[in-house]
């Protein structure tokens, strides 16, 4: 079983012609920031794109760590995960076959108002488990630009004290706890924890 993430930047017919090129960088340089040397993806239709991930159980941090990335570049995002299978695979992902990728892109087209949605090859999500990414999608979909990059330094540094923190973003460490606060930064992680462990059981009871 293999995750997917389709997703697209919001409003993007609306950002004007002479930023274009510069929103299609910030996508490309987002998704190679996040994505591993093993992670497969692709940027089509100009502001959309579609990614593997072979570790199932990283697919919500991933798609939080992409969020992120554009959220401090100042672009709106929305992701449909899936977990399936992967009949045809492919080193180019367009070509790829299998219900994982389906499922992903059926999500993306059917999105709403949320920033992320979640589905699973023939089973149901459990109710607790949208009810968290729900709560996660709407305090995620409320942060700044900044506390954007807070968190995403966070989440991603091996020393994730405040205190180092401060000396990465070059301000100071009472700055830094604000920012994380109001980012509510301990329960995204809890949640991203949380979600790791609900999958990798998931995938347990497929094999």
């Amino acid at each position: 079983m293999i995750g997917v993430i389709s997703g697209d930047i919001i409003k993007s017919q609306k950002i004007p012609k002479q930023q274009y090129d510069a929103m299609l960088y910030q996508l490309e340089q987002s998704l190679r920031a996040v994505c591993s040397k093993t992670t497969l993806w692709n940027i089509y239709r100009g502001d959309a794109f579609q990614l593997q991930i072979n570790q199932s159980e990283e697919i919500i941090k991933t798609a939080i760590l992409i969020y992120l990335q554009l959220k401090l570049a100042g672009y709106e995002l929305r992701q449909s995960m899936a977990l399936g299978s992967i009949d045809n695979p492919r080193s180019d992902i367009k070509t790829a076959t299998g219900s994982a990728f389906v499922l992903s892109g059926q999500g993306l087209d059917k999105i709403t108002n949320q920033r992320f949605v979640f589905t699973i090859a023939q089973q149901t999500v459990d109710e607790s488990f949208s009810l968290n990414l729900a709560f996660a999608d709407t305090l995620l979909s409320k942060i700044t630009q900044k506390q954007a990059n807070a968190l995403y330094v966070y989440l991603t540094h091996t020393d994730n004290s405040h205190a180092a923190l401060a000396k990465e973003l070059n301000t100071s460490r009472e700055n830094v706890t604000k920012l994380l606060n109001l980012a509510n930064y301990q329960l995204i992680e809890r949640f991203i924890v949380h979600s790791e462990q609900v999958i990798k059981t998931i995938i347990k009871g497929v094999i």
